[in-house]
């Protein structure tokens, strides 16, 4: 899980899954939980190196899942996007709000929270 050029995110380029994720995705769903576990976190921890770990307060993940908090919930969206997820889920029922970006790394979600963005009606 090398990133190549700036445009590369871990196996992800523009949220397209390369052959090499797919096929990192199949083996880790061959793979026992441990070692999905081990996937997971070397996934994070790529996400982690790819945004900067300056940037990153809060890493939570499970077999199947990676949650990053940014250390400035302003640049939330932009580490999101930078990581390819671009799916944004507006909670509202919190004070303050907050929105969650999704979107899927070699096969794993991604959620990224920043601050609830500003949606413009008509």
């Amino acid at each position: 899980m090398t990133t190549s050029r700036p445009t590369d995110i871990g196996h992800v380029r523009a949220g397209v899954a390369t052959n090499e994720a797919t096929a990192s995705h199949n083996r880790y769903c061959n793979e026992e939980d441990a070692d999905r576990l081990a996937f997971a976190m070397r996934v994070a921890t790529e996400a982690v190196r790819t945004v900067g770990s300056d940037n990153i307060e809060i890493v939570t993940f499970t077999r199947d899942r990676i949650c990053l908090q940014p250390t400035d919930l302003r640049q939330g969206e932009r580490i999101a996007r930078a990581l390819g997820c671009d799916m944004p889920l507006d909670d509202r029922m919190f004070t303050p709000g907050h929105t969650l970006w999704t979107g899927v790394v070699d096969g794993l979600e991604v959620q990224v929270r920043s601050v609830l963005r500003q949606v413009v009606t008509r």
